[in-house]
């Protein structure tokens, strides 16, 4: 009785910490706040706002072959590494599809309402361009009202870069990116809502922004759980083996 008494304190603690954060299956969720023109609406992009059509390719399956090289004894970041390849191979070869079809009209809405709206993903500088091409074929768009809008290097440990309203935050910290954006920006909202499936990421970005008086709201995104939860890592295997099929050359 005593170990569940504990446990049920511990929660009740985890759910104190975690006021500002809440779990949603719908993006729609963020209409639930106060918007305002200080207020920046962040999403992340895989398993929040798009999933590849195939399984290779997602983040699912990218996090499957790091977790494989880890087993093999590497440390996680080589282990990234490894996995890096294949992943950009599939980005390049497979389109993003969304995951809501309500998504282009609520992000049109938010900006027309005059409210600033970017991406933060960990995806790497490399494949920049090919995330804004998947992104325009289906229609999603950002916009951060009043701020330079050129390409940006940013100076943090790892490469990281902004372009066309996504910060693509590689292996970098996303709370500690997102205030170098807006340090090298200069643009310093007073309110942040930010969407991503990933709690680890909303807590780094909840604590880097408590540093700097930033309000916070994070809404855990449970809508791809279940096709995450279904990822066949066989069928992600075959899907990548006929990609490159189909893009092998013919011998002459």
């Amino acid at each position: 009785m005593k170990r569940i008494i504990t446990f049920f304190i511990f929660l009740l603690f985890v759910a104190i910490i975690n006021a500002n954060i809440i779990e949603s299956d719908t993006l729609l969720s963020v209409l639930n706040y106060n918007l305002t023109p200080t207020t920046l609406v962040i999403f992340d992009i895989d398993n929040t706002l798009g999933h590849p059509i195939e399984e290779a390719g997602s983040d699912e399956w990218f996090s499957f072959r790091v977790r494989a090289k880890m087993l093999e004894g590497h440390d996680e970041l080589t282990a990234v590494y490894y996995a890096l390849p294949a992943a950009y191979y599939a980005q390049f070869n497979v389109p993003l599809e969304l995951i809501e079809q309500s998504t282009p009209a609520l992000i049109k809405h938010l900006i027309n309402s005059g409210v600033a709206v970017m991406a933060l993903s960990t995806r790497s500088l490399c494949i920049a361009e090919r995330t804004v091409e998947q992104l325009d074929n289906i229609d999603v768009h950002f916009f951060i009202p009043h701020s330079d809008h050129h390409d940006r290097v940013l100076p943090m440990p790892h490469p990281c870069f902004y372009k066309e309203g996504i910060l693509f935050s590689g292996n970098n910290d996303k709370g500690e990116t997102l205030i170098c954006f807006f340090d090298t920006m200069n643009f310093y909202p007073e309110t942040v809502i930010f969407v991503d499936d990933k709690m680890k990421y909303l807590l780094s970005v909840e604590k880097a922004l408590e540093k700097h008086n930033i309000i916070f709201y994070g809404i855990r995104y449970s809508g791809c759980d279940e096709r995450v939860k279904n990822f066949d890592p066989a069928k992600a295997d075959i899907q990548y083996r006929k990609i490159k099929e189909k893009n092998r050359l013919p011998m002459h």
